[in-house]
């Protein structure tokens, strides 16, 4: 049986690729640049803390973001986790304001022990979105007889399927590496077209810009647990992505045509000589647990983008920095009062962007609320799944007045299952 739900499980491993290049995880004119928004590393679980995760250990919850977690499973368990989101975007500027939404599948991950202190992780997630579309218009020509519209458009992303190995090494201390392929199409369309006031005669150009992205990508992680009191154990947490160079086929066509003339002219080119890098990025982190009561922690994330090459240079980005902190508590997990054992979260995350905007950036601020309701097994008193909800708001301040101001409203849901895969049954 259990052979059965490991082919099911891969089966749906093996339909991510197609997923992914199918969804559209944003609506943001600032996706125009560089590999666009980042994802969160966070599953549901998490971000109903604020995005917390380097430190965190907890045998309910698969947390990738540090791998070195993964030998904290239960040496019975198999864990499965699939998380979708909805999102309302505000976009204001001089010109107005404009109402956005869409949705995501956000990731899948499964989780088991290998071995007595080795624990085994598999899933995917994303790595950054793409969706834009927006216009601008001026006046050309010597006496600006002419009017000419732009119209920008983008979509894509890049994501990655992984696999995590991870050792407890020593009592209090356990290590971990993740192995990621990347992949995904990052393509931009601008669309040039000039009205001429003294003619009929319309010219249009399309270019179109394709970076495809392969290649894999690494990150280790440690963590050191140690006890402070009866139940009480605070963990620090640290992970490690050092610089890397992926393999990119880039792609551009130009397409112009002259109702004057009649003249249609394709130019297409395929090159793979541009560099392309993914930074070294440093995590550190902390939480404080009281079994089956109360966790609190805090993360710092800093990437040094400034040193990753985008079509062979340098200096493309900013250097990002990224804060989260946050918490979970339950009042009282054997009481047979539901609300008295749903796990109530919450925290605070700050961030600034990794793009070059006119030499400019942005920071974001985001709040978040979250709640695991704890779904019972009943053919195991303390083996339960979860559904997990988190909401979060956030803005998008630049530092430029003329760049567009955004908000967001995120609502995330994701189901945890959890059950004793190697648990063997006694027959009565």
């Amino acid at each position: 049986m259990h052979t059965v739900k490991l082919v099911f499980l891969w089966a749906i491993l093996g339909m991510i690729p197609g997923i992914a290049l199918a969804q559209n995880g944003t609506n943001s004119p600032y996706t125009r640049n560089g590999y666009g928004n980042l994802a969160d590393k966070a599953f549901i679980s998490q971000r109903g803390m604020g995005g917390i995760g380097y430190g965190l250990r907890n045998s309910q919850m698969i947390n990738p973001m540090n791998p070195a977690s993964f030998s904290s499973v239960d040496s019975m368990t198999f864990m499965f986790d699939l998380g979708v989101s909805g999102q309302m975007s505000w976009l204001e500027d001089s010109s107005g304001r404009e109402r956005q939404s869409n949705g995501n599948l956000e990731y899948i991950a499964m989780q088991f022990p290998l071995a007595k202190k080795f624990g085994f992780g598999a899933g995917f997630e994303p790595v950054s979105y793409l969706g834009y579309a927006y216009m601008d218009t001026i006046r050309t020509g010597d006496n600006h007889d002419a009017l000419t519209q732009a119209l920008y458009t983008g979509a894509g992303g890049q994501s990655k399927v992984y696999a995590i190995l991870s050792y407890d090494l020593l009592q209090r201390l356990s290590i971990g590496v993740k192995l990621s392929y990347l992949f995904g199409d990052i393509t931009r369309n601008t669309q040039v077209t000039t009205y001429s006031a003294t003619t009929s005669d319309n010219n249009g150009s399309i270019y179109s810009d394709t970076i495809r992205s392969y290649g894999f990508l690494y990150d280790f992680g440690l963590q050191y647990h140690q006890q402070v009191g009866k139940f009480k154990t605070v963990t620090v947490g640290l992970v490690f992505s050092p610089k890397t160079r992926f393999g990119a086929r880039v792609k551009t066509d130009t397409l112009s045509t002259s109702p004057t003339t009649g003249i249609i002219s394709d130019s297409y080119r395929v090159s793979g000589d541009s560099v392309f890098e993914m930074p070294a990025s440093f995590g550190l982190g902390f939480t404080y647990n009281q079994l089956g009561k109360l966790t609190v922690g805090a993360d710092v994330l800093y990437q040094q983008w400034a040193d990753a090459k985008f079509y062979d240079q340098k200096n493309a980005f900013n250097n990002r920095l990224k804060v989260n902190a946050g918490g979970e508590f339950i009042p009282n997990r054997t009481s047979n009062n539901l609300l008295n054992k749903l796990h109530y979260r919450g925290g605070l995350f700050f961030s600034n962007s990794y793009y070059k905007i006119y030499g400019s950036k942005y920071n974001e601020y985001g709040i978040n609320l979250g709640i695991g309701i704890p779904v019972q097994d009943r053919r195991w008193q303390d083996k339960r799944s979860f559904i997990n909800i988190a909401f979060e708001y956030s803005r998008v301040q630049p530092d430029l007045n003329l760049l567009a101001k955004e908000q967001y409203f995120k609502v995330s849901l994701s189901y945890t299952f959890s059950e004793l895969w190697f648990f063997k049954q006694k027959v009565q």
